[in-house]
C-alpha cells in the first residue's frame, strides 16, 4: 500500500485513473508532510510502484499526526520510534486500518486480519523538533475520523 498526503496525492490519482500513466498534482500542496509534497511521481519509481503495489491511499494530515503519536507511545514491549510527519503516515494508516470498521473493505481486499504482520517504512526522523512536540505533546492535528 502506498500512502500519501491528500494535498499531493499524485500516486493515488495515478492509481485512480487506471491508465498506467503517472499523474501530477499542482497548486498549493499545504500539508505537514513536506517530504511527500512533491506532486510528481518519480518516473523510475512510478514504474515499480505501479507494477508491485496493490493500492494507494490519499490521507489527511491528521493520519500522519496519529502515526507520530502511535509510534512515539508504543504498547507492550515495542520500541519507541520518533518519526517525523512524512515517515509516520504509513504507521498512522496501518493503525487506523486495523482498528476502524470503515477500513474493513481495505482489510478484506488485501487479506489482512488480526493475525497479519504489517511492515511499515518510516522514511523520516524528527526533522522539526518544535513541530514534533506540537503534534505529539500538544495534540495538534487531532484524529477526526468520525468527521470524514
Amino acid at each position: 500500500i502506498i500512502v500519501e498526503p491528500n494535498a499531493a496525492d499524485c500516486i493515488f490519482k495515478s492509481f485512480e485513473a487506471d491508465d498506467g500513466k503517472a499523474k501530477f498534482v499542482g497548486g498549493e500542496m499545504n500539508t505537514i508532510m513536506a517530504g511527500l509534497a512533491c506532486g510528481e511521481p518519480n518516473t523510475i519509481g512510478w514504474e515499480i510502484l505501479r507494477n508491485l503495489s496493490d493500492m494507494a491511499i490519499s490521507c489527511p494530515d491528521w493520519v500522519s499526526a496519529h502515526g507520530m503519536r502511535v509510534l512515539g507511545n508504543p504498547l507492550g514491549g515495542d520500541e519507541r520510534v520518533i518519526s517525523g510527519e512524512s515517515g509516520a503516515l504509513p504507521a498512522g494508516m496501518a493503525s487506523l486500518m486495523m482498528t476502524k470498521d470503515r477500513f474493513l473493505p481495505i482489510r478484506r481486499a488485501l487479506g489482512i486480519d488480526e493475525n497479519s504482520r504489517i511492515m511499515v517504512f518510516s522514511t523520516e526522523g524528527d526533522t522539526d523538533p518544535e513541530k514534533y512536540r506540537s503534534i505529539v505533546w500538544d495534540g495538534e492535528y487531532p484524529s477526526n475520523i468520525e468527521e470524514e
